[in-house]
């Protein structure tokens, strides 16, 4: 990207819904992952990403990425005196394999340097701490997963580190195994010493749950064996047996519902806590009927969460709500632009998909459009041909 900006507020607050679309290899991805290494904090962000090889078009300038956030009331930290300061802006710059000079220091290999400023050695002690609380962000990438492996879960569970969250975006052989050692961890708390902390988490844990699984899927049992059964139709499965889009949707719930337990340990319900989450290719997996569905789910159950998300679906691009926004982003003359898109959910899918959102000419098949086209136009010249 030459320079790329996109707004996640406006004028009364933060969009709550943020959609990108754009054609494979548009950058959407890119954009995520950017937005993670800024929210991961800058040591999230070099071990996230310890060479961004491939990040810079010319190798011999700087690149910029730059981030403003919001603390929110339940986020610790205060930062000034006198007045309080709630609105934080930092910058990292981007090295490639040329000579690249930033404040007389001289780089010469593919590195993130973040800016020292006060605010962002303030984020660093308060908002980036490794183990922190509050301040919450996570990133998804479209390989979202649990474990493919039979396995024994062993019922124990660390705090979670900042840059952990948003792994999934870097890695796409990294598991999300959180949720069930985490289910697995509750319930042996439970057995052992009738914990009521493990019981309110996993009575809040599962309804959560069921409600991102479509209907007719509910959360059953954790077996004496680690395994965790879903009755699904009425018929219980473990999750390494679930359809890989029940496995995509469980794996990205699970995960952050457990990170927000964690960083909000002290909430009455960490589900209603603030934060952003970014997600690439919410639609990956998921019938159309789910897709049309899961914008909202995701939205009723995290209701003051800010979704970032890329997506091919016209499901998901409408169904993310009249208060949503939308970015397209396009190739023009060699370079990333992009065009904001409003009031999407009032399109039926047809309308979705030929507005410039999409700009698909036609619903048909190629094939199909052709021979259309070959219909009229010999309609066409019939019309021309002098009548005997």
């Amino acid at each position: 990207f030459e320079r790329l900006t996109l707004r996640c507020g406006d004028k009364e607050g933060a969009f709550k819904w943020i959609t990108l679309l754009g054609e494979n290899g548009v950058g959407k991805s890119t954009v995520l992952q950017a937005l993670g290494l800024l929210l991961a904090g800058p040591d999230g962000a070099n071990q996230l990403l310890t060479k961004p090889l491939g990040w810079l078009r010319d190798e011999g300038r700087q690149g910029k990425l730059s981030a403003r956030i919001h603390k929110q009331e339940n986020d610790p930290g205060e930062y000034g005196a006198t007045k309080k300061r709630a609105v934080f802006n930092f910058t990292y710059f981007i090295t490639g394999t040329e000579k690249i000079q930033i404040r007389s220091k001289t780089y010469t290999e593919p590195a993130i340097v973040p800016n020292s400023d006060r605010t962002l050695s303030w984020l660093r002690q308060n908002a980036f701490q490794a183990k922190g609380k509050g301040w919450f962000a996570s990133g998804y990438g479209a390989f979202r997963r649990l474990t493919k492996r039979s396995q024994v879960i062993v019922p124990s569970l660390q705090t979670p580190e900042r840059f952990t969250g948003f792994l999934a975006q870097f890695n796409e052989d990294e598991p999300l195994a959180a949720f069930e050692q985490w289910f697995v961890h509750l319930d042996y708390r439970m057995a052992k010493t009738d914990d009521a902390l493990a019981k309110k988490q996993q009575k809040l844990g599962v309804a959560a749950i069921n409600r991102v699984l479509p209907e007719g899927a509910r959360f059953d049992s954790v077996r004496t064996d680690g395994k965790i059964l879903f009755d699904v139709n009425g018929q219980k499965v473990a999750t390494l047996n679930l359809s890989d889009g029940y496995r995509s949707v469980l794996a990205l719930a699970g995960d952050l519902i457990w990170r927000l337990f964690m960083a909000f340990p002290d909430s009455d319900d960490p589900m209603q806590e603030f934060g952003t989450v970014l997600i690439d290719e919410l639609d990956i997996h998921l019938h159309p009927v789910w897709q049309r569905q899961i914008p909202g789910m995701l939205r009723k159950l995290f209701p003051n969460l800010q979704f970032i998300v890329s997506t091919h679906s016209p499901f998901i691009a409408s169904g993310s709500g009249e208060d949503a926004v939308t970015y397209r982003l396009n190739w023009v003359n060699g370079k990333i632009e992009h065009t904001k898109i409003l009031n999407m959910a009032f399109l039926s899918v047809e309308k979705v998909l030929q507005s410039e959102a999409f700009e698909v000419v036609s619903l048909f098949s190629k094939e199909t459009q052709m021979r259309i086209d070959r219909y009229y136009t010999l309609r066409k010249k019939l019309k021309r041909t002098p009548q005997e």
